[in-house]
């Protein structure tokens, strides 16, 4: 939790597994990072139960004059409207059995993870970037350009962003839940899970550094970090401004197959 010393030291002797108190209507407000979390209708840390609620909004297919009338009629069985804004109950379905598959393999891959090598590669990225200083307040970097790495201890993951104002930023990640179709990003066999999946009490530890050379910054730290322990689905830098990507360019996991359901509270250090 935020508070006290918070170098490579401090990570090392964090535990992996918190108690989990989950917050209610009753539940006095709490703070985290400084920021003030209430009760509300999602749970401030990621759980299976919340996973994958249908949201029939359509918000990644391309617009009309990009497709031929092919290509448009193709998808059409997908949609209930001409305008392809709105997805049937038939794709909802599949989807969601699907995104669900994918939280149970990215929660098998999360505990084969090495808790001793993810600390290691945390204390190596703090060390080769002495400019990243813990955060343990979010008003402190409140309309502040820079780069932030946010770290998802009970995960043994972390996740490298940039931004113009990363306070700003950050409670982004936290403020919602990932759009409905957006969840699998690749195939639900390699997707790796969105950060902003996750919730406020999921992120243990922030580190953060002023600087304008952010983007430049950020595809640099992403492409050096072991992949295994980041959450990031595409490489940074200028070309994520076009929000275009290669094939290539989405990263992929090799997930586990698993017998039965993932529960994050089940997660331990290896």
């Amino acid at each position: 939790m935020p508070g006290g010393s918070h170098g490579p030291a401090d990570i090392e002797s964090s535990p992996w597994s918190e108690a989990i108190v989950p917050l209610t209507r009753r539940t006095p407000p709490r703070k985290h990072f400084g920021e003030t979390l209430r009760a509300s209708k999602y749970s401030h840390r990621l759980t299976r139960d919340e996973y994958a609620l249908v949201n029939k909004r359509s918000s990644t297919g391309p617009p009309r004059e990009y497709c031929t009338d092919a290509e448009w009629e193709t998808d059409a069985w997908a949609f209930e409207d001409e305008d392809h804004a709105r997805l049937t109950d038939e794709y909802c379905a599949m989807h969601r059995e699907a995104a669900l598959e994918n939280f149970d393999l990215n929660m098998a891959f999360f505990r084969q993870l090495s808790g001793k090598d993810f600390l290691e590669a945390m204390a190596g990225v703090l060390a080769k970037h002495k400019n990243l200083r813990p955060l343990t307040d979010l008003a402190a970097f409140d309309g502040v350009e820079g780069i932030y790495v946010m770290v998802l201890n009970r995960y043994k993951q972390a996740y490298i962003g940039q931004a113009r104002d990363i306070r700003a930023r950050i409670k982004r990640h936290w403020s919602g839940t990932k759009q409905f179709d957006r969840l699998i990003f690749g195939t639900k066999g390699s997707s790796v899970l969105s950060i902003d999946s996750f919730r406020a009490l999921d992120t243990t530890r922030i580190f953060a550094a002023k600087t304008t050379r952010g983007l430049d910054l950020e595809e640099r730290m992403v492409k050096a970090f072991p992949p295994e322990f980041l959450l990031n689905r595409v490489p940074g830098g200028d070309r994520m401004m076009g929000a275009l990507f290669l094939p290539w360019e989405i990263k992929r996991r090799q997930l586990l197959p698993v017998d039965s359901e993932a529960d994050p509270s089940e997660l331990t250090s290896t």
